[in-house]
């Protein structure tokens, strides 16, 4: 973890340049994989280094801690390469895991669609085969993470509409399939790019289907678990970096002859945010052990989740609270954090989505269908 820091301390000074400007230094990717982002997560018969569940969000809260950008891209690059372990053919890894974990191919991953969200199985874009095998694909993705910076992705499409989720399978789509993307620009993360994906009739080898036919919307579930430790652990260094910014602040600064940190309410902002961090941690370190001791840990991962994201949000708050007119001017620290805590809250299931699966774990009864 030392290593990890220590290079994202190193990427830290381009972070003001790259949020105003909305880009992302791509040339930091290599070195993110060099200490163990991405790799982490995989097998180390498939080139990984098979850390634990615990070791790899350790890692994810160091990214967010450092940048919510950082923590996005990577988490999006590990999804995609987990499911590639998982469910890709030794022709599948060679042409597309090896080059992502080596840093020569980014992936994304589409399954959000204008009318589907949440309820995967509504999915629209259609997957029809074609005589030689083939499948061309039709239909438009929605708020895509990084898929205008990577060179292919993994879509969620339908053989059949008729046959609901049980239809869902997984495709992978090269950009010189022909896709188009449309940047959305949008109030979080805005280094990472947010896009829509055309797929008009997108032709893709019988080769590219990733895992079985109609098996697509379950794969992707394998995934969840650690999707939603991943965003829980990143949005916990997040609140790391509001309690540092606002300590800092509160120590430093100066109002009726005495630090801000002299004033009680100044450090009731502090500590609510030094608790609820705290209580984040150890959420998302008891998901990933009981993970890591070969459990599902699906409702720990979804309260993992829900409590992480929302803390990001409270701690973000309570800083910018902190800074008072200066934590609101674009481009300070709290203001990014804020923004960028704003987003944790919706990716990898909403919190009304997670209160719904853990009500349905702890009640019996699924308020969703």
């Amino acid at each position: 973890m030392q290593r990890a820091r220590a290079y994202l301390d190193s990427v830290a000074p381009l972070i003001p340049d790259a949020d105003r400007d909305r880009t992302f230094p791509m040339e930091i990717v290599p070195g993110l994989l060099d200490v163990g982002f991405v790799r982490g997560a995989i097998p180390v018969a498939d080139g990984g280094l098979g850390l634990s569940h615990l070791d790899s969000a350790l890692l994810m809260e160091e990214a967010g801690r450092c940048w919510g950008s950082i923590r996005t891209t990577a988490n999006i690059l590990t999804l995609v390469a987990e499911l590639l372990s998982m469910a890709g053919t030794d022709e599948q890894k060679q042409r597309f895991l090896q080059p992502l974990l080596a840093g020569r191919r980014l992936g994304w991953f589409a399954i959000t669609e204008p009318d589907a969200g949440s309820d995967v199985s509504a999915l629209s874009t259609r997957a029809e085969r074609r005589p030689d095998g083939s499948y061309r694909l039709t239909g438009r993705k929605a708020y895509i993470t990084n898929a205008s910076h990577g060179d292919f992705g993994i879509v969620l499409a339908t053989v059949d509409p008729d046959l609901g989720s049980r239809g869902v399978t997984a495709f992978l789509v090269e950009r010189a399939d022909g896709y188009r993307t449309l940047d959305r620009p949008h109030l979080p993360v805005r280094s990472v790019t947010c896009c829509d994906i055309e797929l008009d009739g997108v032709v893709v080898p019988a080769a590219n289907v990733l895992g079985e036919i109609g098996r697509g919307l379950s794969l992707a579930m394998r995934a969840v678990n650690a999707g939603r430790l991943n965003v829980s652990a990143g949005c916990t260094g997040l609140a790391q970096a509001a309690l540092e910014a606002a300590t800092d602040h509160t120590q430093n600064r100066h109002q009726f002859g005495r630090p801000l940190a002299g004033f009680q309410l100044v450090q009731q902002l502090v500590v609510d945010i030094a608790v609820r961090t705290r209580a984040a941690r150890q959420m998302y370190q008891s998901a990933a052990r009981l993970l890591d001791a070969g459990h599902q840990a699906r409702t720990e991962c979804s309260m993992a989740k829900y409590f992480c994201s929302e803390t990001a949000n409270a701690a973000a708050t309570s800083a910018v609270q902190v800074f008072g007119a200066a934590g609101l001017m674009d481009g300070s620290v709290p203001e990014r954090l804020f923004r960028d805590a704003r987003e944790a809250t919706i990716p990898e299931g909403t919190s009304q989505i997670q209160i719904l699966q853990i009500g349905k774990e702890l009640l019996g009864v699924s308020a969703l269908r």
